[in-house]
């Protein structure tokens, strides 16, 4: 039988692990976009070189599994570097988020191309489809953020496992379904957020300004 007491005390523990994926997805989401949206610009222009350039390395991250770059970042990138005398370390959190940066990056390489070359024709509509493409890379990179606790980052799994090692061993299907819950409500808020950003007036506008700006 479910203790609820037990849940709403260790809920707080658990949903500062929580913080902790949403900062790792956030910044993750941030570098993979504008290194991925640079790259698209390079494969939207003339250069033959850059181009080609462009498209390995979005191809690369886009096939390579997102654990590898994640021990990557973690285990080869120095713990710490020094700047006028000053050692300044890298944290866990912030090597996770460039590890699972890449996935966003071939993503959105790939994706605002397509919607770059859709506008150049006019297809407006078209165009748009960019916004639910890169809304589900989001939310893969949010899911696959658990993969952090693999390298020591507190974020929701690792507490679940901390849980689980101090208090019983019983609880540990209940653990995790709760902390599947947590993921699952993260999720519907996001998708309810995109929906939501996609048919705003913002948005809708978009093809009529971009008509105006041709003719």
């Amino acid at each position: 039988m479910i203790d609820v007491d037990f849940f709403i005390t260790w809920t707080p523990f658990l949903l500062v692990g929580f913080v902790w994926n949403l900062v790792v997805t956030a910044l993750a989401v941030a570098i993979g976009t504008l290194i991925g949206a640079y790259l698209a610009s390079i494969r939207f222009g003339k250069s033959r070189l850059g181009n080609r350039v462009c498209v390995g390395i979005s191809k690369v991250f886009r096939n390579v599994p997102t654990l590898a770059f994640l021990f990557a970042a973690v285990f080869v990138l120095p713990r710490n570097f020094e700047i006028s005398d000053h050692v300044i370390e890298i944290p866990l959190w912030f090597k996770a988020a460039l590890g699972l940066s890449p996935s966003i990056i071939g993503f959105t390489s790939e994706s605002l191309l397509i919607a770059r070359q859709a506008k150049a024709r006019g297809e407006y509509g078209a165009a748009l489809l960019f916004l639910p493409t890169w809304g589900n890379s989001v939310l893969i990179t949010f899911l696959a953020s658990s993969t952090a606790s693999l390298v020591g980052v507190s974020e929701l799994i690792s507490r679940c496992n901390t849980l689980i090692a101090a208090t019983d061993s019983s609880n540990m299907m209940a653990i995790y379904l709760y902390a599947a819950m947590i993921f699952m409500l993260g999720c519907l808020c996001w998708v309810t957020f995109m929906k939501m950003f996609r048919r705003s007036a913002l948005v809708q506008s978009l093809p009529q300004k971009w008509a105006a700006q041709a003719e």
